[in-house]
């Protein structure tokens, strides 16, 4: 992995997790959301100035240059991440409709004991 690529990725890594601080300290953002960016930051970081490991593994699975690993890495999780948000929103959809639909049932009510 070249140098510039190295440092690109500290420097992206390091925006990141100043980033998710500063959300957590404004109170934006919840720690237990924050944490997978927080931990995918500091990976970044480790395997931008580690990244022996990195060489062996893309050699180990075949890829050309450790880099393509890397962006293949990274997309991976990403869209495993993106689906488990599907996912959490899917559910969070799924309570607002029936909360809805309950306060709805609560409100007739209500109104036809007034009548």
């Amino acid at each position: 992995m070249s140098g510039l690529i190295r440092i690109l990725l500290i420097i992206g890594a390091i925006l990141l997790l100043v980033f998710m601080l500063k959300r957590i300290r404004q109170s934006k953002l919840k720690i237990e959301y924050c944490s997978f960016w927080l931990l995918f930051s500091v990976v970044l970081i480790i395997i931008a100035i580690f990244p022996a490991p990195l060489y062996v593994f893309s050699a180990w699975l075949g890829f050309q240059s450790p880099i393509n690993f890397v962006y293949l890495a990274i997309l991976f999780i990403l869209i495993v991440k993106a689906f488990t948000t599907t996912i959490h929103i899917s559910a969070l959809e799924h309570k607002i409709e029936e909360l809805t639909q309950k306060i709805a049932v609560e409100d007739k009510e209500k109104r036809d004991k007034e009548k």
